[in-house]
């Protein structure tokens, strides 16, 4: 069955690389202010180092996305679906990723709709770090948004706020970890706000940054509710093509009991990402550890991936990452090693 089901990607990938050619020389904006599509379809294949039995190749998504900006107005949509539930805990098949409409100001771009969040550092793995597991990234939700810069000479300032009324179960996180997958909580009045400094010395830069948030996480039923707050402090330094990127993070939730039943995105937790990153035009090999400890739960999560990525022309991308996740409790300590392939067919 998998040998099958293996042949038929293949069969995908063929047929896509003819108009993924094609898309090539697509301009980025036209000049008449029309809009921009693009499709993506995304390929996964797990392959675990013991229990082969849990082996999958599968079409991780297709997404279908609509860019369209004309003077300072500007608008987005990303829909994505797939063939069954993307997280046990979607509504159904397809779903919006991303949707959005902005106005330029003064102090940057105001956006309403589906935003992405801006907290720390973007997550750049293909099948995501300890801190999207745990819902900080890669979890876009409705709301509004302001984001802007300013150049000092050669140097930047940027900053961004975004306010969310509600989120909408849809994320990156894993299942049972936070609010996204939780049936009985919502989320309630989140606030996220960033700032960066980058010094851009030319051959090299240095980029501090700050990130702060906080939502309120309500019973469905009003039986209960608690603040849930985030701070994180950020580095990413750059030489030519190698990047280093460090990341401390801290949350405040609702303290879980060591040993008992809990969602341990919920948890007290102190947490941290170091990553490095070799960019080459076509190449790019990059390791990344996330470590989280739950403080109240008394467990410690660790990942190690390294990877690699392979663009030999525009609009296809290859991926070869291998995870080592170690998560150590009370009760012992559980590891689980395997390879993730991915690929990458856009136009």
């Amino acid at each position: 069955m998998l040998r099958r089901r293996s042949l038929a990607l293949s069969a995908l990938l063929v047929v896509s690389v003819i108009p993924a050619a094609r898309g090539e020389d697509t301009p980025a904006q036209t000049e008449t202010g029309l809009p921009k599509f693009r499709f993506e379809a995304v390929l996964y294949d797990y392959e675990p180092v013991s229990d082969r039995h849990e082996r999958l190749a599968e079409l991780f998504y297709g997404s279908l996305a609509a860019e369209w900006t004309r003077g300072d107005f500007a608008a987005k949509a990303d829909v994505r679906g797939r063939d069954g539930l993307f997280r046990p805990y979607y509504d159904g098949p397809v779903w919006l990723e991303e949707g959005w409409a902005s106005i330029a100001t003064p102090i940057g771009a105001l956006k309403v709709g589906k935003i992405p969040r801006d907290f720390g550092l973007e997550d750049e793995s293909f099948i995501g770090t300890l801190f999207s597991v745990n819902g900080v990234t890669r979890n876009p939700d409705w709301g509004v948004g302001l984001a802007g810069e300013k150049r000092l000479g050669f140097d930047t300032v940027g900053w961004s706020a975004r306010y969310d009324s509600q989120n909408d179960h849809v994320g990156w996180e894993a299942d049972g970890r936070n609010v996204e997958s939780d049936p009985l909580r919502i989320l309630r009045d989140g606030l996220d706000v960033r700032v960066f400094y980058l010094v851009n010395e030319g051959l090299w830069t240095v980029k501090p940054g700050l990130s702060v948030a906080s939502a309120r996480l309500d019973m469905r039923d009003a039986s209960d509710s608690f603040q849930r707050t985030d701070g994180a402090v950020d580095l990413t330094a750059t030489f030519g093509p190698i990047a280093l990127f460090l990341e401390g993070f801290t949350r405040s939730g609702q303290r879980c009991v060591p040993g008992a039943s809990c969602r341990l995105g919920y948890d007290d937790a102190t947490a941290g990402l170091v990553g490095i990153r070799a960019e080459f035009p076509t190449v790019t090999y990059r390791y990344l550890y996330s470590v989280w400890r739950y403080r109240g739960a008394d467990a410690t999560e660790q990942l190690h991936q390294p990877g690699v990525v392979w663009t030999p022309r525009k609009g296809l991308r290859a991926t070869i990452e291998y995870s080592a996740r170690l998560m150590t409790t009370v009760s012992g300590t559980e590891v689980v090693k395997a390879f993730q392939l991915g690929l990458s067919v856009a136009f």
